[in-house]
């Protein structure tokens, strides 16, 4: 999968940091001053078909604006949605990436855990009620029992991107310092190892990069399989298997951030899915597989300069 990438030409400062190769960083979640972001975020969703070929479905991309500050130990991340630049069969239709589509939310969280979550549920459903589509569409994301799972889904990329803190090698596998410390404890996710890989450039930044290797369940079965089933991926029997449907993923979750503050500078979710699904009559049961990849970008926005007089 071809992504973007983004080199950036750094201070004297951040390349004598480069060039030392620290064994060792701290983590700190401290804004002192507000930090502007413009994010954007960019996911391929492709299966395969029968004889094993990847198959590229939608593409789904968006630009949104982000505002970081702290209020005490709280740290608050309002975001707005500017643009939309999504293609493919299912643009408009995927639950996880239209929630970047919603109006303005609001994050506050402590350390780790996300203590408030607001303009997320009716931003959704006013979304959702404005985007032309077809009522079948329309019932089917307005399923209430989406909203915890658009609410879990936005307190995991928090958590993925707050698993570090203090004094952590940046070389290292340090999934064992985390389980000491507790903070591998999540009831969904299965982490099965953390690995510090040291700094990269991003934005003018110094960003210490790491990847989390871990396993979940997929919250939205339901659309992979509409993709893979409607987009003349596989023969026209398997629409048919539309009940039992799940999936599960081995992801690997890669975090660039700003120790000194813990402004992340990119995030890349790799996922290899494998989907289950069941014919209603007779009970048989196929699988396929799935290729999701992720990224996204957090990068400085620039005040305008004012015109000279």
């Amino acid at each position: 999968m071809m992504y973007k990438k983004f080199l950036a030409v750094t201070g004297f400062a951040s390349l004598m940091l480069a060039a030392c190769g620290e064994s060792e960083v701290t983590v700190n979640y401290k804004v002192v001053t507000p930090v502007d972001l413009e994010l954007y975020t960019e996911s391929y969703f492709a299966t395969l078909d029968m004889e094993g070929e990847e198959k590229m479905g939608t593409i789904t991309a968006a630009y949104v604006d982000l505002n970081y500050s702290t209020v005490g130990d709280t740290i608050v991340v309002k975001r707005k949605y500017i643009i939309d630049k999504s293609r493919g069969y299912l643009k408009n239709y995927m639950p996880s990436e239209l929630a970047w589509r919603v109006a303005e939310v609001e994050t506050k969280a402590v350390d780790r855990e996300v203590v408030s979550l607001t303009g997320l549920e009716d931003g959704y459903d006013t979304l959702v009620a404005h985007i032309p589509m077809p009522e079948r569409w329309r019932t089917q994301l307005l399923n209430p029992d989406y909203k915890p799972h658009l609410r879990r889904l936005e307190k995991h990329r928090w958590e993925m991107d707050h698993l570090l803190i203090g004094n952590v090698p940046t070389k290292a596998n340090v999934t064992q310092m985390l389980k000491d410390q507790g903070r591998l404890n999540f009831a969904l996710i299965q982490i099965d190892s953390v690995v510090t890989k040291g700094f990269e450039n991003r934005d003018h930044r110094h960003c210490l990069d790491y990847i989390i290797y871990l396993h979940e369940k997929e919250s939205f079965p339901y659309y992979i399989w509409e993709q893979h089933v409607n987009s003349n991926i596989i023969p026209e029997k398997y629409k048919a298997y539309n009940m039992g449907l799940k999936a599960e993923y081995d992801t690997q979750y890669e975090v660039m951030l700003e120790p000194e503050t813990g402004v992340p500078c990119q995030e890349r979710e790799v996922k290899v899915g494998t989907h289950t699904m069941v014919h209603p009559i007779t009970k048989d049961t196929v699988k396929f597989t799935s290729h999701i990849s992720i990224e996204r970008l957090y990068n400085l926005k620039v005040a305008a300069e004012t015109p000279a007089e």
